[in-house]
């Protein structure tokens, strides 16, 4: 790793080291990284000015539609300035999502034919090292307060491991993290012969499952099977090592049985989410929010209304999903205030619930009913969804999945370049013939979490996807081999 900082000019060095210092703070602070990215524009502006002149790699601009579409997706939000009634919101919407102009604009204009795949490579692992110190400060964390602070053992294993330490970090992004480093990792390990290299991939990998695990993230146990099976396959048919398909398909058999039997909490809330899909006392939270803010994706769905007014307006289409639920329940007999008593009942229940949904929160909510003068019947069939409801509008009110989000705020146009960003990848694999399983893992982990989550709507999910898109994008299509990217390098010395 450390002969790729070897042979560099100073600014090049420079640049180069800040990308590197990008890769390893992303995961653990988006604050300390953009400190890094403003270091890395800098570098750029005067290695063009003191060692190159702004003069430009050809081979970055051979695919350069990708860096359009990037810089379209900003331009749309910024646009959608226009049409939002608040405006304050909306200059923060457009500040936020800056990644999406700057990074390719970087990518696209400085001269990095000195990154070959090899620093590529360096990057991730730097990135990789990044999240396992992300897990063992808040592993250490979480030990302390359970040593000290008296708290349960399950604080090893709740979604809050990450609540001290590095600070809070949403569970959903952290397993995105690990589920990205799993796959550069396990590609590693048929990648590298060194035995000390592979020897770090492997505990790597086992840590990281670990660190999944632990943080009881749904998305992010189903994620890093895909990732797995995905790995398999790509092995078996792409590769065609037959003989290593089936070795390693048996190796993960292993480890997904061993995580069921070890991790069994953690298992137990995929399965419970999945049987109890069409269960309405047990409905997934998700899919509570979804009826909340499905009349307004359909009435927005061409243009949207604006990045400024998203968040307001959905959490406008969650109080009126609300009110249609109140109007729902029946009332036993007819009584001047049963509208106070329903809205009474509901708001008691929801009060003692906390938010969750058992066999107690349906047998008070028997007894409330009872008490109200409310039809238990329909008060059971619309209790969930109800409950669901009142979580995400004391939440930050967004969709939880960024396809509905993106056509919320700018509407059909966004959706079709949000979608722009996975296809054109796949398509360029297709017509050069050559695939990558790293990068294709990147987009699959993207495309996957965002069915769940809004994940390019906060700046640990935006900087760390743009970032690496483009890392890797050119990794895969501006450098063809190590040799011919270094012998690019001398010719511009």
């Amino acid at each position: 790793m450390l002969l790729s900082f070897k042979g560099l000019k100073p600014f090049q060095l420079s640049e180069y080291i800040f990308l590197v210092l990008f890769a390893f703070f992303v995961p653990m602070s988006w604050r300390i990284a953009t400190y890094a990215m403003i270091g890395l524009f800098v570098c750029t502006i005067l290695k063009g000015i003191f060692e190159e002149g702004f003069k430009t790699n050809e081979l970055q601009y051979r695919n350069k539609f990708a860096y359009f579409i990037f810089i379209a997706f900003w331009i749309i939000y910024a646009i959608s300035f226009l049409y939002s009634e608040n405006t304050a919101e909306a200059r923060v919407q457009i500040g936020k999502k800056l990644s999406f102009l700057l990074f390719p604009l970087f990518f696209m204009t400085s001269n990095l034919s000195y990154l070959t795949k090899d620093r590529v490579r360096t990057v991730m692992y730097c990135f990789v090292i990044g999240i396992l110190t992300l897990f063992v400060i808040n592993l250490f964390w979480a030990g302390y307060d359970v040593i000290f602070e008296g708290a349960k053992v399950s604080r090893f294993y709740e979604p809050d491991l990450l609540k001290k330490g590095t600070g809070y970090i949403h569970h959903s992004y952290t397993s995105i993290y690990s589920c990205l480093g799993i796959s550069f990792c396990f590609y590693e390990l048929f990648n590298e012969n060194k035995i000390g290299l592979k020897l770090f991939n492997i505990i790597t990998v086992i840590t990281l499952i670990l660190f999944i695990a632990l943080s009881s993230s749904r998305a992010g146990l189903l994620c890093v099977t895909i990732i797995f099976v995905t790995t398999w396959f790509w092995l078996t048919f792409v590769k065609k090592e037959t003989k290593l398909g089936v070795s390693v398909g048996v190796i993960i058999l292993c480890i997904v049985i061993t995580c069921s039997i070890v991790f069994n909490k953690s298992i137990k809330r995929i399965t419970e989410t999945i049987t109890n899909l069409d269960n309405i006392e047990r409905q997934d939270r998700r899919i509570g929010i979804t009826i909340g803010y499905k009349d307004l994706l359909i009435d927005k769905f061409w243009f949207g209304v604006g990045a400024g007014d998203r968040s307001e307006e959905t959490l406008n289409s969650y109080l009126r999903k609300k009110e249609d639920i109140i109007q729902k329940i029946k009332p036993v007999k007819t009584s001047d205030c049963f509208d106070q008593e329903r809205r009474t009942c509901l708001d008691s229940i929801n009060k003692k619930s906390g938010g969750s949904l058992n066999n107690s929160t349906f047998k008070y909510a028997e007894e409330l009913a009872e008490k109200y003068n409310c039809d238990y019947n329909s008060v059971r069939e619309n209790l969930a969804t109800y409950i669901n409801i009142n979580v995400a509008i004391n939440s930050d009110c967004n969709a939880h999945n960024q396809f509905s989000d993106t056509i919320i705020a700018v509407g059909v146009i966004g959706l079709i370049l949000l979608l722009s960003f996975f296809i054109y990848p796949i398509f360029l694999w297709i017509k050069n013939k050559n695939f990558d399983i790293v990068f294709f893992s990147l987009l699959l982990i993207i495309a996957f979490n965002s069915l769940f989550e809004s994940v390019l709507e906060r700046q640990m999910g935006i900087m760390f996807f743009v970032f690496f898109y483009f890392l890797l994008f050119h990794g895969n299509f501006c450098q063809q081999t190590t040799e011919n990217s270094q012998q690019t390098l001398s010719n511009l010395k």
